[in-house]
């Protein structure tokens, strides 16, 4: 009796770090799955921005703000925030580029901000609301070039629309080579052991979430772009290191990299607006002059 008593603690030590990695796993897996994303605020009387509402290919309602083009046949940018945001955070962006005389369309991917949903994908199922956000772009009787920006996982969903599309630009900031290098990088970072902690995290995740990591590989659709492409990226960013940026830049002559130093992953446009908005400006305007000399 004494002997299984014994042999079943011993069994039970052995499995106590594998419990403990699983569980370590699924509570990051929820965090992944259902952000806090921040209260989005109402939009002061005389705003340029108007509250519109569409469907993403899947049914969802995706809550968004659109600012049209101030000429006739004017560009508008298609603005795409990143994990745990929603479109409160692209204000920013979306001011200096109305101010310049772009149409903006700012939106809460789903399970963010008003928009419905009940997870986060980490862009497999965003790029859905990416897409119907182009949609409604394209219905606008005085848009006649789009432009794509975004943040992180709205990086990875513009990367991937612009795979699909005819947009006329596309500039990112601090986006991701893939989802498993984040989780890899983010183990690591945190002092455990690099697998089988990434593989179990990443399958989890895909499961829960249903997602194909497969189709979003932000890495791959930028090697393949022949159009110019503008990445911004911190030189301290903790969540994506810059040698992931420096990669995707490397593996295509089209893409110019803005290393902005000390930055992190979310501060890039606070480290330094006026670079920021002097280099998207300057960027915007060749794109759009290369397509009027078309």
């Amino acid at each position: 009796m004494r002997m299984r008593q014994a042999t079943l603690q011993c069994f039970v030590l052995l499995l106590a770090p594998g419990g403990a990695l699983l569980l370590l796993a699924y509570l990051r897996v929820r965090e992944w799955l259902y952000p806090q994303s921040p209260p989005v605020e109402p939009q002061l009387a005389g705003s340029p921005f108007a509250r519109v509402n569409f469907e993403s290919e899947d049914g969802l309602n995706i809550a968004a703000w659109y600012a049209p083009p101030p000429i006739p046949e004017g560009s508008a940018v298609l603005l795409l925030h990143g994990h745990g945001g929603n479109r409160d955070q692209l204000l920013c962006h979306a001011r200096y580029l109305l101010a310049a005389g772009y149409g903006t369309l700012l939106i809460d991917f789903r399970n963010h901000g008003d928009s419905a949903g009940d997870r986060t994908s980490m862009g497999a199922h965003e790029i859905k609301d990416g897409r119907a956000a182009y949609r409604f772009l394209e219905g606008q009787a005085n848009v006649a070039r789009i432009a794509l920006w975004g943040h992180s996982m709205g990086g990875a969903v513009a990367c991937a629309l612009m795979s699909e599309v005819d947009a006329a630009a596309l500039f990112v900031d601090a986006t991701f080579t893939d989802f498993p290098s984040i989780v890899r990088h983010g183990v690591i970072a945190r002092g455990l052991p690099a697998s089988p902690t990434s593989e179990i995290l990443t399958t989890l995740y895909g499961f829960l979430s249903g997602s194909d990591w497969n189709a979003l590989r932000p890495a791959d659709q930028l090697a393949a772009l022949d159009k110019p492409a503008l990445l911004f990226h911190g030189s301290e960013d903790p969540i994506i290191p810059l040698a992931e940026a420096e990669g995707m830049a490397a593996a295509n002559p089209l893409i110019r990299l803005s290393i902005f130093e000390g930055g992190g992953h979310s501060d890039l446009y606070d480290l330094d607006p006026q670079r920021y908005r002097s280099e998207t400006l300057a960027y915007l305007r060749d794109c759009f002059a290369a397509l009027s000399n078309e």
